[in-house]
This record gives C-alpha cells, sequence and structure tokens, in this order.
C-alpha cells in the first residue's frame, strides 16, 4: 500500500511556524509525509507531555516550556496527545480549549508537530464511534497519523485511538500496515527512528504490541517508542534495542511526588551526526536522565495506591450534630503493605496543602497546591485528631493497625467530614526515599429528622475529578398522608447537564455513572432495599421497582444551579436508613458524585410523629 501523500517541506532551522500540512479544504490528509531539513549537526527534538485535567493552573507550565524551549531551541517539538481537556460535547467549548493551547504553543521558535490524545478526539456523548471531534482534530490541529522525514531523524506518530471508544483500544491491521510502509521508507532514510503515539500501546494486552508491532520495529532499527497518557513519566526499558518511554506531564493534573513519576516536566531525544541517541527530561532548573524513574519503583507506587484494601479506615465517627455536648470517637487506620520492602508511615489531620521537597533535588513539587480543591476538604474543620505515631514501620507483606481519637466540640448543626492525609514512604532502587500520599475522609454516623432541614453532601473519596463548586444540600421530609418521601436537592452548578443522544442504549451502565446531571435515592424499609434515580434535565427516571419510581420536579435556584425534588412512594412506611447521591457531569466523559453519607454508613432517619 503506497503512502497516501507526501509534503516536501524544508525549513530553515530558525523557523517561526510549523510546517504546512497539506489540506484537502480545511481538513488536513491524513497518513501523510513531511519533511524538514537542517544542517549536518546535532539534532535536538523537544517532546511536550500531557496537558490535560489541568484546568487553568495548568497553563502557566505550558507557558513557561515555551520559553524554556525558545532558549533551549530544539530543532522540532512533538507532543504526545491530550492538548487539551476535550470529552465534551460542546464543539465551540472544544474550539475554546485548542485556540488556547495554539494560542500558547504559537509563540514557539521551533516547528511543532501535534500528536492526538483520547482527550483530544474523543466525545464527551459516550457515543461509541464517535468520531466528531477526530474529524475537528484533523481541521484544527492536523494528521491523526503521519510520518515527519527530519534532517536527524524519522519520526513516525501513531493514532492510539482509531475505535473513537468503540470497543476498547485498539490499533487496526490497516494502520499497521502503513505503519510497516512507513518504517520501510524511514529505514532506507539511515537515520534514527522515532515513534510516538498518546497511550502506550505495548502495555494494552488486546493489542498484542509485542507479536504484531514490535518485530517490526526491531526489523527496520527503530531507536525508541514514546508515549504519554499516564501522566507518571517512567523509563519502561529496552527490548531487542528499542527505547520504550512513558513521559509525565507539562500543565496536567497530577496528584503524587515527582519521585513517583509525576512532575511538570519537558522531554529531549538529543540525536548526533553518528546515530547516537540520549532521552532526558528537564523541570524547572534542571535536567533528569530518561530512567528518573523505572517501572518497578512505579509499580511499587501504583500498589500502594491502588492495591484494595492496603489502606482503608474501619469504625464512624459520631455526629457532631447530634451531639447535646462535646464529643469524642475512634476509629482505626488499617494499612497493609503489598511491597517486597518495609515502608515507613504517618498521617495528619489535612486542612491545607503544601509544597513537597525532592529529597537529594533542587527542585520542589507544587501539586499539592496546585491541586487542592477548597470545596471539598473543609480547611476551618474543628474535628481534632489525637497524635497519632509519628512514623511507624509496616514491614514488607505486613500490617499494621492505628487508632485515631477524634474530638469535636457541639455542633449548631450538619458539618462536613474531616480529611487526613497519608504518608507512606518506601526506599527505591536508586536508594531514595519515595513518599506516596493519599487522602480519606472518615465515615460519620448521620441520623436525620425528616423536617426539611438541610444537609450538606460530600466528596466522600476525593478525585481529581471533583468539580470546584460547593457541596450540594439534601432536605427530607416524610408526608404520611400520601406515604411519600420527598427528597428535594439543591445543587450550586455552572453547566446543567443533559445526557448526550444515544447515552440511553448505555442500560446499567447509565444508571450507575450517568451521562447528565442526576439525583440518586437509595434507602432500606420493611419492603427491603430500594432506588431511584432522576437526571432533572431529561425525562429519564429508574427505580429498583415501577411501582417506587418518584414523581419528578425541577427548576433553576436564584443566583446560579438548579433544585430537584423526588417524591418517592413508601406504602409500607419512611425508610431505617437511606442515603443521597448528586450527579455532576458538566456535559464531560467524567460524571462526579457527592453524597448524604458514605457508602458503609447510610444515614439513619427519623420522622415527626403524626399529630
Amino acid at each position: 500500500m503506497l503512502l497516501r501523500s507526501l509534503l516536501l517541506s524544508t525549513l530553515a532551522l530558525a523557523a517561526a511556524t510549523p510546517p504546512p500540512f497539506v489540506r484537502e479544504g480545511p481538513a488536513a490528509i491524513d497518513e501523510q509525509v513531511t519533511m524538514l531539513g537542517s544542517p549536518d549537526r546535532t539534532f535536538r527534538i523537544a517532546i511536550l507531555p500531557d496537558r490535560t485535567t489541568g484546568r487553568d493552573w495548568g497553563l502557566p507550565y505550558l507557558e513557561a516550556a515555551v520559553r524554556d524551549l525558545n532558549r533551549i531551541r530544539p530543532d522540532a517539538v512533538f507532543t504526545v496527545g491530550d492538548m487539551i481537556q476535550g470529552y465534551t460535547r460542546d464543539e465551540a467549548e472544544w474550539d475554546r480549549q485548542a485556540n488556547q493551547w495554539k494560542s500558547i504553543t504559537s509563540a514557539l521558535d521551533a516547528p511543532l508537530f501535534p500528536v492526538a490524545g483520547n482527550h483530544d478526539v474523543l466525545s464527551g456523548s459516550r457515543v461509541a464511534g464517535d468520531s466528531a471531534f477526530g474529524d475537528r482534530y484533523l481541521r484544527t490541529f492536523g494528521p491523526l497519523k503521519y510520518m515527519a522525514e527530519l534532517d536527524g531523524a524519522s519520526v513516525i506518530a501513531l493514532f492510539s485511538d482509531e475505535s473513537f471508544g468503540d470497543g476498547g483500544v485498539k490499533l487496526s491491521d490497516a494502520q499497521i500496515g502503513w505503519l510497516k510502509n512507513c518504517l520501510e521508507r524511514a529505514k532506507a532514510r539511515g537515520k534514527p527512528i522515532l515513534l510516538l503515539m498518546h497511550r502506550p500501546l505495548w502495555r494494552t494486552e488486546s493489542v498484542k504490541w509485542f507479536e504484531r508491532v514490535h518485530p517490526a520495529l526491531v526489523e527496520a532499527g527503530v531507536d525508541a517508542v514514546i508515549a504519554g497518557h499516564f501522566h507518571s513519566m517512567q523509563h519502561d526499558g529496552a527490548r531487542d534495542g528499542v527505547q520504550y518511554v512513558i513521559v509525565g506531564t507539562c500543565g496536567g493534573s497530577i496528584d503524587q511526588h515527582p519521585l513517583a513519576g509525576q512532575l511538570q516536566h519537558l522531554s529531549f531525544v538529543q540525536l548526533e551526526p553518528d546515530g547516537t541517541l540520549e532521552l532526558f527530561h528537564q523541570p524547572v532548573g534542571l535536567t533528569l536522565p530518561a530512567d528518573f524513574v523505572v517501572r518497578e519503583d512505579q509499580d511499587r507506587v501504583y500498589a500502594l495506591r491502588e492495591r484494595p484494601g492496603s489502606l482503608k479506615l474501619q469504625g464512624t465517627l459520631p455526629d457532631p450534630a447530634e451531639a447535646s455536648a462535646p464529643l469524642s470517637g475512634e476509629i482505626t487506620l488499617q494499612v497493609t503493605n503489598p511491597l517486597d520492602r518495609p515502608i515507613e508511615v504517618d498521617c495528619r489531620l489535612w486542612t491545607e496543602p503544601e509544597a513537597w521537597p525532592v529529597d537529594g533535588e533542587l527542585f520542589m513539587s507544587r501539586t499539592a497546591i496546585d491541586a487542592f480543591n477548597p470545596f471539598t476538604v473543609d480547611a476551618k474543620t474543628d474535628y481534632r485528631l489525637d497524635p497519632v505515631p509519628a512514623l511507624f514501620t509496616v514491614p514488607a507483606r505486613g500490617s499494621v493497625s492505628v487508632p485515631m481519637k477524634w474530638h469535636w466540640p457541639r455542633a449548631q448543626g450538619p458539618v462536613a467530614p474531616p480529611t487526613i492525609v497519608v504518608r507512606e514512604r518506601f526506599t527505591d532502587s536508586k536508594g531514595r526515599v519515595v513518599p506516596v500520599y493519599q487522602w480519606l475522609r472518615p465515615a460519620v454516623r448521620r441520623t436525620l429528622t425528616a423536617d426539611g432541614s438541610a444537609w450538606p453532601m460530600h466528596a466522600w473519596s476525593p478525585s481529581p475529578y471533583d468539580t470546584l463548586e460547593a457541596d450540594p444540600i439534601v432536605r427530607i421530609t416524610h408526608d404520611a398522608t400520601t406515604k411519600t418521601l420527598v427528597v428535594r436537592t439543591e445543587v450550586a452548578d455552572s453547566v446543567s447537564a443533559k445526557s448526550a443522544p444515544g447515552d440511553r442504549a448505555r442500560g446499567d451502565r447509565r444508571v450507575r455513572d450517568p451521562g447528565a446531571d442526576a439525583v440518586k435515592v437509595i434507602w432500606t424499609d420493611a419492603e427491603g432495599d430500594g432506588w431511584a434515580i432522576a437526571e432533572p434535565f431529561t425525562p429519564e427516571v429508574s427505580a429498583s421497582a415501577s411501582a417506587r419510581a418518584p414523581q419528578v420536579t425541577s427548576g433553576s435556584l436564584p443566583g446560579g444551579g438548579w433544585w430537584a425534588e423526588l417524591r418517592i412512594p413508601v406504602p409500607a412506611g419512611p425508610p431505617s436508613s437511606l442515603n443521597v447521591g448528586v450527579a455532576d457531569n458538566d456535559n464531560t466523559y467524567h460524571t462526579q458524585w457527592r453524597w448524604l453519607a458514605p457508602t458503609e454508613a447510610p444515614a439513619a432517619l427519623r420522622t415527626i410523629p403524626t399529630p
């Protein structure tokens, strides 16, 4: 199969504009080749990592990167995708984000070659195979896959989201065939060969990378394969002479220490005339080797962060709103160490962030400060935590339980649960102490009176996707005459989201993860467990039994936001316990929940006796 298109474009080294991709009308032709020439000398390629989910606080990192690159003066700049937040259904919002990114990077003095990431092309519609933003990408940024013949190297950009969310991550035979044609052409040039993509496809089992793709890379003499997506820098080792590298972020969202692989940085590939290749990274003020964090240590970080049950709080605290005097309570922090080495642990009440120093290095991470969400952490909490052991050790594969005693003065109404930060430290393969941070909120036993009082709802499990908006409130009443439970939520929300066309086809998944703003009520009464969910801006109502489907009314709140009222039949009498959640979507791919009570401790309900 012949390459579809060839662009012969020899640009001067100091060119201030990117190479003009060949276009048919407004859209760039896919699978094209563009050439960039320069003198016979050391050749340097810069790579901009992900900027996704960085919100506006991430833009200064991108702006600083442009300034750094203009001082370093690489011969060409590539991305590994996820230039914008994307995942939206709003074309105007996509355009705004794309123009914002392009406005900042237009100041680059080197040719810029974008690579498409999932956030750049996937639609917030959640409709499998929706390529609307892939078409928009072709018109705005350039080809989804292409080959660049630079004077010092041949660079091939793969498209790692060609299925557009239809059936998971795939790499088609057609794209592999196109890649092999590019590799044959690159091998004939005799220059170093780099392969770029957004998702590290060699980590996706279904792609079968090392059976279907890697042999062709070895045959062509590919030097390095570089990807992003994980937001965690790591050198993935070399295989048959081919280096595999994952870069981190440049303005994107991260929530861990730099020694856990997460930092704002640039990456570089330096190519000498004799074909020698070196990869390195640079945060503000210094450069880092490609193996600054290696996979074996990053796997330890993932094991501490993501192993189910490795870190949990056991027990519940009494609710200060129910106290007639100052109260105390105790829960247990259980730490299970999944690593092959001991860890040291400390924890404290968390009310405000602080910069993280990097032991042995000359910089510190501001991630905790930049990503701090004041709407999901009670910075002024009156909870007080007795001192726990300053630093305790958990042996390899061992477990330790630590009691945590809390105190609270009498409250004048419902209060937010406290947040604790747990730091687990291990010694990595280079002898450095790596801290891993995790945030937890203890469960609080809530008892409500069905009198219409306002109760706050919270993000009980913190997430980087939590919206920057105040907690919703819920008011519960019970109408004994009509045997109806009335649940009214009031939500501070800047975007009222409806379901996208086609979202209904997701069935049960839609109930668990709605693509719209929604209110969900879960209860237990004399008839057993029940649930109901309603989308205020879509005529969609579901319930565990059709006879329990609620009547729904909704409207706008003065000053912004919305309210929704669910009237749920309770013929057997009021529930003994319940939980209420609000799903906030904002027309994006991710939906965030805030709940009246934690999942493991639903609220108890008291009714007002009928006169």
